[in-house]
């Protein structure tokens, strides 16, 4: 067995999109002003673990399903056996709560409920509309986690609810529709693609924007901060949604007809945008007091995407 087995066992081209989720949270948590309590290290730490974790079980648990429809990944190859696939997942997931306990036991509370929703999916949540919403779920409590427990652990005020809420609802829609995409790379979905793929596309493409303008649409609700302290942080974060949802939509409108590889590669661009999405929660952080430390997190969940983009030849995302 070679690292780059585990490796791609643990999809770790995604591993910066899980950081960026708790990274998020953690300048939302803050109003975008630094510097960021110290103990938000083990959040970034607890949804790395929790995230890969998950995904070392779900392919144990895909493993027959997978050697059917995929036979070149880790398990059905043979390259990493069921049992260390089991304890891998076992250590990580177990590994993200106890994290998540440095912060406080509300933290730990929460990423062990993440663990669970994220194992129910694993093991009993699939279908074509339970899977991606329990995903989708997990992935806004992975950002919703520092907004939540990290108030309460620093002493600080918690955001008001309509501003709390936005970004990891809008996330989770992100997912969502990512995740109904995916379902149709393989047999998972083997209905014909028709123009499916593009609807999905669209809509995963609108989020962003969306997001951006439901954020303002709170700020407004709970009495926004001045014009002039708001309105940079809002035309980051829609600049981030044009530019970066730009080629999404525009794979969805030039493709004629869609096949299963089209929609393998759309999918991995998505899941790559995952990291546009939480820079516009962290930049979006930035309207509440005008702190700079917002940008700052956003510029370094950007920095992620490189990364992920060299890591996918060697560790693909799906």
């Amino acid at each position: 067995m070679k690292p780059t087995d585990v490796g791609r066992l643990l999809r770790l081209s995604l591993a910066p999109t899980a950081a960026a989720d708790a990274v998020a949270g953690i300048a939302l948590a803050s109003a975008g002003v630094g510097p960021f309590p110290a103990r938000g290290a083990w959040l970034v730490a607890s949804s790395l673990c929790v995230y890969h974790g998950a995904l070392a079980w779900n392919d144990w648990n895909d493993r027959d399903h997978d050697a059917r429809t995929r036979p070149g990944r880790p398990l059905p190859s043979g390259a990493v056996t069921p049992l260390v696939a089991a304890g891998l997942g076992a250590a990580l997931v177990l590994g993200g709560v106890a994290c998540a306990a440095f912060v406080s036991w509300l933290a730990a509370a929460w990423m062990a409920g993440v663990a669970a929703l994220a194992l129910l999916y694993d093991f009993a949540g699939r279908g074509p509309w339970l899977g991606p919403l329990l995903i989708a779920c997990c992935r806004a409590g992975n950002l919703a986690c520092a907004i939540v427990a990290l108030p309460l652990a620093s002493g600080t005020t918690p955001l008001p609810v309509p501003i709390a809420v936005v970004p990891p609802l809008f996330y989770g829609a992100y997912v969502f529709l990512t995740s109904r995409l995916g379902r149709m790379e393989d047999a998972e979905d083997a209905a014909p693609l028709g123009q499916r793929p593009r609807t999905l596309l669209i809509g995963i493409a609108l989020v962003p924007v969306l997001s951006v303008a439901a954020f303002a649409a709170s700020l407004a609700s709970t009495g926004a901060p001045s014009w002039s302290r708001s309105a940079p942080g809002l035309a980051a974060a829609a600049v981030l949604a044009g530019v970066g949802m730009w080629s999404v939509a525009a794979t969805a409108l030039r493709t004629p007809a869609w096949t299963r590889a089209q929609v393998e590669r759309a999918m991995g661009a998505c899941l790559r945008r995952l990291l546009i999405v939480t820079a516009i929660a962290a930049s979006l952080s930035t309207t509440l007091h005008g702190g700079a430390a917002g940008g700052v997190a956003a510029a370094a969940i950007l920095c992620g995407y490189p990364i992920a983009h060299a890591l996918r030849r060697v560790f693909p995302p799906s």
